[in-house]
């Protein structure tokens, strides 16, 4: 009995320690679980046939402070093995429930230097080239299925290629029938010579059926020593159908400052898109981070965008953010957007923290933001502005 009340002891004061240090650090698990699953099959009495991907995985609970996420992994360590890996797991208490969320879970086969890549199913779309309107789709071409798509990837690395070459089926042999036996593949590649990128990508499928195509290429050039680093992008999309659909874009980077604590840096942007459909957008945009940029402690943005330039009525519209912290918990920032459509997008803030305020652990925000100040659109219920004042506690 003094054995065992001796341990009730020691496992109180240890919990004590735990809730009692904000900075404890992460007791690992002695038990997880992570399966990863790639099965292909046929039903012999409708012939139907297909691939499908599964994983799970199961741990015990182990302490780990909120903001903190961890992988796990395990691996052979010869020439021939398996592999699985989960990532960003991360516990926490929200509402005083227990939440438990992850990122991914890999699970591939290793003949080396070849890798089968059994889980995730292969994601079967492309794309490169980024739109500058929010009214243009673009293409972005990818395979369409009737069912869920299953299968595996198989990557090849081949200095200085990366080759990574794609099978699917469209659904499988029982859950979601892939009645027509169909099948497609794509593969996309990447080859880097310092210091050019390029990367290719592209499906075609399915067999079985009248099979469509598309695909998309990606040139980047990245220059150090110009300043503080130059980027140079040009890039292309196109897939199936007559007339065939494409859309090219050019991107440049220039970096004006050096990098922060978060790799930030002061730069301005240049891109231009066009396409038949789409015809020819251009953007500008300057970026200033808030630590280390052109102004310590100014953190701003400024774009401008000049779009259908060959429709003979061209559209532009700009829009500016800017932050600066006055002093220790006293930050006004704003936001404000106009453009050919008259409508004028308005915001001002101002945060007010405890450093300011003398109030420990307390923030106070005065903010306006009004959509439209232009219009008074019976649709819209705060067009000229809502005004608001918020009190928060936080450790």
């Amino acid at each position: 009995m003094k054995k065992l009340s001796i341990l009730l002891i020691g496992l109180l004061l240890l919990t004590g320690f735990a809730f009692a240090n904000d900075e404890f650090e992460a007791v690992p698990t002695t038990d997880i679980d992570i399966t990863a699953t790639m099965t292909w099959g046929v039903d012999l009495n409708t012939g139907y046939t297909g691939f499908t991907n599964a994983a799970t995985w199961d741990a015990e609970l182990w302490w780990l402070n909120a903001a903190d996420e961890v992988g796990f992994s395990k691996a052979g360590d010869d020439g021939l093995y398996g592999s699985i890996a989960i990532t960003n797991v991360n516990v926490s208490v929200d509402g005083g429930a227990v939440v438990v969320s992850m990122g991914a879970i890999t699970g591939k086969i290793v003949l080396s230097p070849i890798t089968i890549q059994i889980y995730a199913a292969p994601g079967m779309s492309w794309g490169n080239v980024a739109m500058i309107d929010a009214a243009d789709a673009g293409i972005a071409p990818a395979l369409v299925a009737a069912n869920v798509i299953g299968g595996f990837t198989l990557i090849l690395p081949v200095d200085p290629v990366t080759l990574k070459v794609y099978v699917v089926s469209d659904g499988d042999w029982i859950t979601n029938p892939n009645t027509a036996n169909d099948y497609a593949a794509g593969a996309d590649a990447t080859i880097a010579v310092a210091p050019i990128t390029i990367n290719l990508g592209g499906f075609y499928g399915w067999f079985n059926a009248a099979g469509t195509w598309g695909g998309t290429a990606k040139a980047k050039v990245s220059l150090a020593d110009i300043m503080n680093g130059l980027d140079v992008t040009v890039a292309a999309d196109f897939q199936d159908g007559t007339p065939l659909p494409w859309e090219v874009g050019f991107g440049t980077v220039l970096n004006i400052s050096e990098a922060n604590a978060d790799d930030a840096k002061a730069n301005v942007a240049l891109n231009v898109v066009y396409g038949p459909a789409s015809d020819l957008d251009a953007s500008v945009v300057f970026t200033e981070p808030k630590a280390m940029g052109l102004v310590d402690k100014m953190a701003a943005t400024l774009t401008v965008k000049l779009l259908n330039l060959l429709s003979g009525t061209i559209g532009w519209t700009a829009d500016v953010t800017g932050e600066y912290t006055l002093q220790d918990g006293l930050t006004p920032s704003f936001g404000f957007g106009y453009g050919s459509d008259q409508v004028a997008d308005l915001m001002v803030k101002l945060v007010l923290g405890a450093a300011f305020t003398g109030i420990d652990l307390t923030t106070v925000t005065l903010m306006y933001d009004a959509n439209d100040l232009t219009s008074m659109d019976a649709v819209e219920t705060n067009d000229i502005g809502i005004f608001t004042i918020a009190v928060g506690i936080a450790f």
